[in-house]
């Protein structure tokens, strides 16, 4: 279509269109990664609560619900991989922030309370407390974006 030909009218409503279109991928965009923060949190601090069970009977068996976490890891992941074609923007900014922190948590609860609280559940159900809040809030910041 030549421009001469394109109406006031019908160029705003192109334009409208096109602004309806991109609000719904952007919309679309960040469910993939949502899935994945709330699936890592939920898997993280539920195996940190049964890291300090596993240790209270069996510390042998611990490979149990790792195994059983990183099974889970990889359904979130593949899954984030598979639909997360786009992304919006400032996300890998806010990713690398939700990742960073998360890692932080998640290696407080595991290098600090299997070497130092094992037997302490407070320690591991705060730990799990936290990473959840903070996953929740990454989550809940990437779906308002």
């Amino acid at each position: 279509m030549e421009n001469s030909s394109l109406s006031p009218a019908a160029a705003q409503n192109m334009l409208n269109e096109a602004g309806r279109l991109g609000a719904a991928s952007r919309a679309g965009a960040s469910w993939p990664h949502v899935t994945m923060l709330l699936g890592m949190g939920a898997i993280s601090s539920l195996s940190l609560l049964s890291f300090w069970l596993v240790g209270q009977f069996n510390e042998s068996l611990i490979w149990v619900p790792l195994v059983g976490m990183l099974a889970w890891l990889g359904v979130f992941m593949a899954t984030m991989l598979r639909f997360g074609t786009s992304t919006k923007k400032g996300f890998n900014t806010r990713w690398g922030i939700f990742m960073a922190i998360w890692a932080v948590l998640w290696t407080i609860g595991c290098a600090i309370g299997l070497n130092f609280f094992l037997d302490d559940l407070w320690f591991f159900a705060a730990t799990a407390a936290a990473i959840m809040i903070a996953t929740v809030i990454g989550a809940w910041t990437e779906a308002s974006k």
